[in-house]
């Protein structure tokens, strides 16, 4: 999903592969044999130019079963570590893992300053039924103005 995004390039094998945009949407697809390289690297071209990006769904999520097994029961004795915004490190790339608890949630984004407070750019991913939703976005900094947009 890229919102407002004309025409959109994956990284593969050291090229750029076009991606196919779903008619009448703001989805890019690609198809191909080939792995990414590096893993969810984008070029977008959008009303102001052309930039390199990564997909912040190429990332696994980071919150282990274990934890939030811990955090259900009410026994994660550092529960602050897995909720809002924590500046960490995927892969090489640092960036902000997003986190909220929201069981009752059919969909969460986290909206910010990095993404036009739009919604669409950033939905978070659940963890099953417990509640969490999590989704690490790389390339921002501590400071970036957030908040998380529920329904």
């Amino acid at each position: 999903m890229l919102p407002g995004v004309q025409r959109a390039w994956l990284a593969v094998g050291g090229d750029w592969a076009s991606m196919e945009r779903i008619e009448r949407t703001a989805l890019f697809r690609w198809r191909g044999r080939s792995e990414a390289s590096p893993p969810g690297r984008l070029r977008v071209e959008e009303g102001n130019g052309v930039r390199e990006l990564d997909d912040p769904y190429a990332f696994a999520p980071s919150i282990t079963p274990f934890d939030l097994h811990l955090f259900n029961a009410g026994h994660l004795l550092a529960a602050w570590r897995t909720q809002d915004a924590m500046p960490i490190e995927r892969d090489g790339a640092p960036g902000l893992r997003f986190a909220v608890w929201a069981p009752n949630a059919e969909r969460a984004s986290v909206v910010g300053d990095f993404n036009g407070w739009d919604g669409r750019w950033h939905p978070l991913s659940v963890h099953g039924a417990s509640g969490a939703w999590e989704l690490f976005v790389p390339g921002i900094g501590a400071s970036a103005l957030h908040k998380f947009k529920l329904r």
